[in-house]
């Protein structure tokens, strides 16, 4: 709590502070994995590599880390999947004027749902052909009609990532304008996980 994380004056803080700080942050990790939190454990050495560029945890990160700037799943196919989830659970929840899941039946509620349009795109689509940035796009474009009084076209988002220095649009591969040096898929432009979304992100 004593050290400072105000960004704006980068200098205000002590290097051996920012180190200790970046290493609560990885420690806070590697419990939050532990734990079974594994996207917001991502988010943590986020912060982590946020404060110290260089280093161990950079190198975890990215090892961790799948295309969509999610934890990577251990089954091949469970990255799609869970980039699918993220996105329409994040959209469902947007939608919602308490903008938090309720009750247990909801959740299990809107688990299926999510589940059984993610079925039928499977089927339906040849995800393996297409990029990560293609199967993103068209996650984004599925439109699941979710038992709630809203007209599905107004839950569409298209949120554009612009580095107005350079006067260009961020693609996922480029680095991310906050100055952490790291990939914008890996850092602002991560798709926020399961536990991330019912529980709140960094």
């Amino acid at each position: 709590m004593a050290i400072p994380t105000d960004r704006r004056r980068p200098f205000a803080v002590q290097p051996s502070l920012r180190g200790e700080l970046s290493r609560l942050f990885y420690y806070l990790g590697l419990s939050l994995r532990k734990a079974g939190m594994r996207n917001r454990a991502m988010a943590s050495w986020v912060e982590s590599v946020r404060l110290e560029k260089r280093g161990v945890v950079r190198r975890k990160l990215l090892r961790a880390t799948n295309a969509y700037g999610m934890a990577r799943q251990p089954l091949p196919g469970a990255d799609d999947q869970q980039a699918f989830y993220g996105v329409h659970l994040a959209r469902y929840i947007r939608s919602k004027q308490s903008h938090r899941l309720g009750t247990r039946a909801e959740i299990d509620m809107i688990a299926e749902l999510i589940d059984e349009y993610w079925e039928r795109l499977s089927r339906t689509v040849d995800l393996d052909a297409l990029t990560c940035a293609q199967k993103l796009r068209l996650f984004r474009e599925t439109v699941i009609v979710f038992p709630f009084l809203s007209v599905p076209e107004a839950l569409k988002t298209e949120d554009v990532a612009v580095d107005f220095c350079r006067g260009k649009r961020l693609e996922a591969s480029d680095r991310c304008v906050c100055g952490s040096g790291l990939p914008y898929i890996v850092c602002h432009g991560r798709t926020p996980g399961t536990d991330e979304v019912l529980t709140g992100k960094f």
